[in-house]
């Protein structure tokens, strides 16, 4: 009876004793992902907007007062996907910033947010950048 007590004290202060751990739950309901081109002259530009909920497609040439969108749900398996492609801090270290369309040129460009964070890069189209 003894050795009984023993052991159900013992697994009662043990349950007391251990801490109780969390994991936290990390929220990317605010991750916006978008991409696109844009050229001079109203000739042209696209994008692509990224969200939990929904993938938007856009091109529109301006001169031609031409508009095409196209809008459907994300998939779980594409938004996972996507956070696990994402790395918001490598991004913010790129740096580029070309202005081709300031000259009638075209541009790409990638610009994510995620709540308080937003960077966005545009470089040349077609060109290669870092990461």
């Amino acid at each position: 009876m003894k050795a009984y007590l023993m052991t159900i004290t013992a697994v009662i202060l043990m349950s007391f004793g251990c801490e109780t751990v969390q994991t936290e739950k990390i929220d990317n309901s605010n991750l916006v992902v978008k991409a696109g081109y844009i050229c001079g002259w109203g000739s042209g530009q696209d994008s692509i907007t990224i969200t939990q909920k929904q993938i938007k497609y856009m091109y529109q040439v301006p001169r031609k007062s031409q508009q095409t969108q196209l809008t459907r749900t994300s998939t779980t398996a594409e938004w996972s996907e996507i956070l696990n492609a994402v790395n918001t801090d490598d991004f913010a270290k790129l740096n580029y910033n070309t202005c081709n369309v300031c000259a009638d040129g075209c541009d790409e460009w990638i610009s994510i947010t995620d709540g308080k964070f937003s960077h966005k890069i545009t470089f040349s189209k077609g060109g290669k950048i870092d990461s």
